[in-house]
């Protein structure tokens, strides 16, 4: 519970031995149940599920593809790093993502309920979101409008929170709360928005509709644009599935009609700045855009080069972790033409941290090449199967939940290259428990 509460309190310096994790609150709480779990000896693996064979297909494979390519990985270096010991953080950060945490979920799920799991997740979920809107409102008066002395009045009272180092984006005004960055609290937003949405089908209050409501305004408040996209489309896809349930068909006919309210009133009121700032947000994504043309090109580049990998190493791909000694190489001359990431970050020697890859799944096939894209998407499209029957069968507000949230962790993944996203394992786990729980009422 303290693991989930904590998840968007990500803003502090962290420990640098966790590497990618350093920042992450809540993996302190998630690590501390399983040391107690190995001390016990009693850990309880999903062996129940196909998906998890597939996880763990996809596991083995990393290392094989990496043993098949030992020669070429033998000659890396880049970065003051050898192409080895790059294998070996990345492999333990996907062991740690695909492996522990699920683990560690299932074990703690196992015990508890649906409708529990329910009700304690979405409560830590709605708590730590109660403090990420408090935070935001003060960072929405001081970057919005120029309320400076907030920041030495109120906002640096947040520092004698745990986890969390009280700061603002004066020059980019953009809005991160409590998170690191403005596309964490973009990813946070993403993993509760189904949570949230989710008070519509479990209470008749007048209020019920806020908590999500309240998800999309930061999302369109935060500049993150990625993040507003995914949580529209998370938006209708819940529409759509609950106006195919039965059950649901009032609560859909009242969220129909107040959005239809709500996005009258909006257009008569602001419809020529709505019609702006959609209008400003397609045109954000060219590469000559004002304000983001560097991150587009190195973003755009960067994808670009991946898929060169790919086309050189279809098969088995280069190894797990090491695009970034292929790629290096093959980014286009657009992409580094006036770009200062690339000269003083990605290419810069002296600069330890590696480039991200922005595309898991073009990530994916340049290092594990098309047999583990196959198996990755194999993983996720059982997951999806599991989705679509239990909702089928048992219209229960948990799947909606896991499924609404895999769409939008699955947009995610088009953006960014990491498995460290936490509500997406929630949610597997959520998976191998409610299937265990189901065969043990059957037997």
């Amino acid at each position: 519970m303290l693991g989930v509460f904590f998840i968007p309190f990500n803003s502090w310096d962290g420990l640098s031995f966790l590497g990618e994790y350093h920042r992450d609150a809540c993996l302190l709480f998630f690590i501390a149940p399983f040391t107690l779990l190995i001390f016990k000896k009693n850990i309880k693996l999903p062996l129940h599920s196909l998906i998890f064979y597939f996880l763990l297909l996809f596991l083995i494979w990393a290392v094989v593809t990496t043993s098949l390519n030992s020669i070429d990985i033998s000659n890396y270096f880049f970065k003051q790093t050898s192409g080895y010991y790059r294998f070996f953080r990345q492999f333990v950060s996907l062991i740690i993502a695909a492996f522990i945490l699920p683990i560690i979920f299932y074990n703690v799920f196992i015990n508890v309920n649906e409708s529990k799991l329910l009700l304690k997740i979405r409560s830590a979920m709605l708590f730590s979101f109660i403090v990420v809107l408090s935070y935001s409102f003060i960072e929405i008066l001081i970057v919005k409008f120029d309320l400076i002395f907030l920041k030495k009045a109120v906002l640096n009272l947040y520092d004698y929170i745990p986890f969390v180092e009280a700061k603002v984006d004066l020059r980019g005004r953009r809005i991160s709360s409590i998170t690191y960055e403005t596309p964490a609290l973009g990813m946070y937003l993403i993993t509760i928005f189904a949570w949230m949405a989710s008070y519509t089908l479990t209470t008749k209050k007048y209020y019920n509709f806020i908590p999500a409501v309240l998800v999309i305004i930061l999302a369109i408040i935060s500049g993150s644009r990625s993040a507003l996209f995914i949580i529209l489309v998370q938006s209708a896809v819940f529409i759509i599935v609950i106006s195919k349930i039965r059950k649901y068909k009032n609560i859909f006919s009242k969220v129909l009609i107040s959005l239809a309210i709500i996005l009258t009133i909006t257009s008569i009121i602001s419809g020529p700045k709505i019609f702006n700032y959609v209008q400003n947000e397609i045109h954000s994504f060219k590469l000559n855009d004002t304000d983001h043309a560097v991150s587009n090109k190195s973003r755009f580049g960067i994808q670009y080069a991946l898929y060169k990998v790919f086309l050189e190493n279809p098969i088995i791909g280069v190894g797990y972790g090491q695009q970034a000694f292929e790629s290096r190489s093959k980014y286009p001359s657009w992409s580094k033409r006036n770009n200062w990431e690339f000269k003083l970050i990605y290419l810069n020697q002296n600069d330890r941290s590696f480039p991200p890859g922005y595309n898991l799944y073009l990530r994916l096939v340049a290092e594990t090449g098309i047999i583990g894209l196959a198996i990755f998407l194999l993983f996720i499209a059982h997951i999806l199967i599991w989705c679509y029957n239990e909702m089928k069968v048992k219209n229960n507000i948990i799947s909606i939940i896991i499924f609404v949230s895999m769409i939008g962790f699955l947009l995610n993944w088009l953006k960014i290259d990491t498995f460290r996203i936490y509500g997406f394992w929630i949610c597997l786990s959520l998976i191998f428990s409610i299937t265990k729980l189901k065969r043990n009422n059957a037997k």
